[in-house]
């Protein structure tokens, strides 16, 4: 992406106040309904004394701790700092751009309890996910790579936390 064509972005949207405010709306109601249902869902297998509650609990926090470490060490420089615009939403941070931390959380999130608790539950959270990947790079805090980089570091953090946890602790 070239600095014209992500301040023409930006334009757009800031032309159009309604759909910036329905951007806004989209993402932030997208990562809260995530984390809602995440918490939801461990306090369901907390209540039911689920063997598979611990690996719903260490797998996402698995892919938090690592991603993050992992987007530190690149510190790929934002859009708006690496381009020298501003972003449609302001936003302090100038680096650890790659990868998203929202997309690979929600990744992660939408895997695991797709696993451990429902399939449905985390089809809807697959959907979320790509939606908050969505937003993020329309709002010009990522890079369509970042988002991408996110949602799959976080499929795959998912699937090789939970295929160890079927070998170290609980089948699923």
């Amino acid at each position: 992406m070239d600095a014209r064509r992500y301040r023409q972005r930006m334009d757009w949207f800031n032309a159009r106040p309604r759909a910036k405010a329905a951007l806004k709306i989209a993402g932030a109601g997208a990562v809260a309904a995530v984390y809602a249902a995440y918490i939801g869902a461990l306090l369901w297998l907390a209540a039911a004394r689920a063997p598979r509650f611990w690996a719903a609990l260490c797998v996402p926090a698995a892919a938090f701790l690592l991603g993050t470490a992992l987007r530190a060490g690149i510190d790929r420089p934002r859009p708006y700092t690496a381009l020298g615009t501003a972003p449609l939403f302001p936003k302090a941070e100038r680096g650890k751009s790659m990868p998203s931390r929202h997309c690979f959380c929600a990744a992660a999130i939408a895997v695991t309890l797709g696993a451990c608790a429902a399939p449905p539950l985390g089809a809807v959270l697959g959907v979320l996910a790509v939606l908050i990947a969505a937003a993020r790079v329309l709002a010009g805090v990522h890079y369509l790579s970042d988002v991408l980089a996110g949602l799959a570091f976080g499929v795959g953090i998912a699937v090789l936390g939970l295929w160890a946890f079927s070998f170290v602790a609980v089948p699923l």
